[in-house]
């Protein structure tokens, strides 16, 4: 099986990354946050895609566009930077997104989807795979969606399967990632709500020939997941010193990229937004993150969360 890292905006960049990688492993392809894929190339990305910064590390760019000459373009330029596999993001359900016909926002015009896929199919000299969800208002346009899919070589196809209208509530529709199962012919990843080995048992188990995963969510709460799913089994003390230099590398590397250490423990509340899920029983000393504004408290907080 092999285990791919969701790209969440703002969260998983190299710094998020390589932390990962050093502290835990278990993670075999991370995917850079989508990356607009009809502008320049600005620090922020720069900084993410160079190789230096993710040494050792599979890394998938993921784009945002709905026009095939902006792929087209985006991946001969990522190409001079090493890589041969770009990602099309089709799944992002933000109203921001979506209101420009782009990420699950395209799949509410399926003619629309079918000529993007045929031009960049026809024209890209590199690999393509897509994220995408199953449609858009409703499970009944998924059969129409996966009838274009297959039309195309695609590397791989990562199915969220809810709609963009559920965002990322209520039960996953397996139903539906079984109809891609059982007729796509395609490399197939499964992504959505897996948190815990009983969560990944619940779908490998139902879908015996699945090779590939996505966790996003369930791997900022429970970093030693990937680890675990593979066989790694971590002593109680030893996940405990992993996740505290885990979270150490994460705001060392913020620091060294951010204006200071209150832009740093900024971002660190949103990787605490997530990981205050490992930690049942101490939601007032997560509260007290969520609100502290310099690294001395931020510290003392941290302290007292691993200290039982």
């Amino acid at each position: 099986m092999t285990i791919s890292l969701a790209p969440l905006e703002g969260i998983t960049g190299y710094i998020v990354r390589n932390a990962f990688l050093h502290n835990f492993g278990g993670i075999d392809t991370y995917y850079t946050p989508f990356i607009p894929a009809g502008k320049n190339f600005n620090k922020k990305v720069l900084r993410d895609i160079s190789p230096e910064n993710n040494p050792g590390i599979r890394l998938i760019p993921q784009l945002m566009s709905n026009k095939a000459e902006e792929v087209i373009d985006m991946g001969h330029r990522l190409a001079a930077f090493g890589y041969n596999t770009v990602n099309i993001n089709l799944g992002c359900p933000s109203g921001t997104v979506t209101s420009k016909k782009r990420g699950s926002g395209l799949l509410l015009y399926p003619k629309e989807l079918d000529h993007f896929l045929y031009e960049i199919y026809s024209h890209a000299d590199f690999r393509v795979s897509i994220k995408t969800r199953i449609g858009f208002n409703s499970t009944e346009e998924w059969a129409a969606i996966l009838d274009i899919y297959r039309k195309y070589p695609i590397d791989e196809l990562i199915i969220h399967p809810r709609v963009r209208a559920e965002f990322y509530n209520g039960a996953p529709h397996l139903d539906c990632f079984k109809k891609a199962y059982d007729t796509v012919r395609i490399p197939l990843c499964y992504n959505g709500d897996i948190v815990s080995l009983g969560t990944y048992t619940t779908i490998t188990e139902r879908f015996p020939l699945l090779d590939n995963i996505m966790i996003g969510r369930g791997l900022l709460a429970a970093p030693w997941l990937a680890a675990q799913i593979k066989g790694e089994v971590l002593p109680e003390s030893v996940r405990r010193e992993k996740l505290r230099s885990f979270c150490d590398e994460i705001y060392s590397g913020y620091l060294s990229i951010f204006s200071g250490e209150k832009d740093a423990v900024m971002h660190m509340k949103e990787i605490w937004g997530f990981l205050g899920n490992s930690f049942p029983g101490r939601e007032k000393t997560l509260k007290r993150i969520r609100k502290c504004q310099n690294y001395a408290e931020y510290k003392v907080l941290v302290d007292e969360m691993f200290r039982d």
